[in-house]
């Protein structure tokens, strides 16, 4: 028997009821109201903005579990609410564990509903992300029913990056209800085919299609940490926000409008990029072309250095414990820390595991003796220049040995969150 499971419905439906009014209000939102009519079943969505868990329980009247990151166990008193009034299912975003599988499984048993994010983590660009091959495995041995849902319009309206909320016009909507006759007559690949299908998001062609002004506080504010390339002097890390502007020290600016676009303000000329989208595939680019030349460089030339930061040793869905404030580098082979003191904590690449980003701009990242990390800052930086610079050389090393290292997105877990 699942402890607090009388509790946990009665909170969801409350909730739901409570903050219904509330929510569209805020969102300008609106949304079916589904009716499965299998029980149990696993709901499917994409995942545009952190506030999606409450937004997708007004369609469903009855109480599902989310598969969520551990980092929501590990905020203090807000996730000892949490934990007692929803427990959410919690695990580690960057380390394989069985845990969470067992739990959704235990769940099921007891005819309790679930609802998993597919991306695991809500875009910075917008697009919806890749989704682990693997879902199809857990979906055809749940046995159960699935509901696809997609979430459009919410993406402008609170960006990941973005530090205030802008309000505009948003939709959840069912996509499909698959029976569990129907997923058993389908292979794992079909399933999971038509989970992409399903929920796939370009929120920037959703936009254009069917525009949608969104207004707000400070449109642009916080866009460097996840844009992270001049595109005029291509120099990293030199782009800073304010108000609706995105601006470099080279003179680059650009205005982030009310439709979620790009303009030059003052100018008839059309900006590089229109879309953060675009902007972020370009930047991708310049990543792999500058892992490429800094392989061959001496390693004590740092890729990459950001001052103001905090580093801590996390204990899995239950609190992070503070080892230093100092100086993130990362160099061709190695992450270090350097402390105020100067001292080092250093992290050869090939220790680590896997590496990914929570909220904003906290670097998570687990090592090969299972333990895991967090790197925070208390002003705006990108930590996706990290994440992608680290797996942009861990796959070339892997390659130059011969197929040797740590590979990346191979299980189902490791993208859930």
């Amino acid at each position: 028997m699942i402890e607090g499971k009388e509790r946990h419905a009665v909170t969801y439906r409350f909730s739901a009821a409570v903050l219904r009014r509330w929510l569209c209000r805020k969102f300008n939102f609106e949304c079916d109201t589904i009716d499965v009519g299998h029980s149990p079943y696993i709901v499917i969505s994409n995942h545009l903005t952190n506030w999606d868990p409450l937004l997708i329980a007004m369609s469903f009247k009855k109480n599902m579990y989310f598969l969520a990151s551990d980092y929501v166990y590990r905020v203090g008193l807000k996730s000892k609410l949490l934990r007692f009034l929803f427990s959410p299912i919690a695990r580690a975003r960057t380390t394989v564990e069985t845990s969470a599988v067992i739990t959704i499984f235990k769940h099921l048993r007891e005819k309790c509903n679930i609802c998993i994010f597919a991306e695991g983590n809500n875009p910075f660009d917008g697009e919806t992300g890749e989704i682990p091959p693997s879902i199809g495995k857990l979906i055809k041995k749940s046995g159960v029913a699935m509901v696809t849902y997609r979430f459009t319009g919410t993406y402008f309206s609170f960006p990941r990056w973005s530090r205030f909320m802008h309000r505009g016009k948003s939709e959840g909507r069912l996509v499909q209800i698959y029976s569990p006759e129907k997923i058993a007559a389908m292979t794992e690949d079909e399933i999971y085919e038509a989970i992409k299908k399903d929920i796939y998001v370009n929120a920037y062609e959703e936009q254009k299609k069917n525009p949608v002004i969104f207004r707000g506080k400070n449109p642009a504010e916080y866009l460097e940490t996840a844009l992270y390339c001049c595109p005029k002097c291509r120099q990293f890390s030199t782009l800073k926000s304010k108000g609706d502007k995105l601006f470099c020290k080279c003179g680059f600016r650009v205005r982030y409008n009310e439709s979620g676009f790009f303009e030059m303000p003052g100018k008839d000329e059309q900006p590089p990029f229109t879309t953060i989208l675009d902007w972020s595939k370009w930047q991708k680019g310049k990543i792999t072309a500058l892992a490429e030349k800094t392989l061959s460089l001496d390693s004590n030339v740092p890729i990459f250095t950001d001052p103001g930061q905090k580093l801590y040793r996390v204990k899995r869905a239950r609190y992070n414990s503070f080892m230093a404030k100092g100086s993130l580098y990362l160099y061709n082979d190695r992450l270090s820390f350097v402390k105020a003191n100067s001292e080092i904590i250093e992290f050869p690449l090939d220790t680590i595991a896997d590496v990914s980003v929570v909220l904003k701009m906290a670097l998570l990242f687990s090592t090969n003796d299972g333990e895991l990390y967090e790197i925070h800052s208390n002003h705006p930086i990108s930590a996706t220049k990290y994440l992608e610079m680290i797996k942009t050389i861990k796959a070339m090393t892997k390659g130059a040995n011969g197929g040797h290292g740590n590979e990346y997105g191979n299980g189902f877990l490791k993208r859930i969150s």
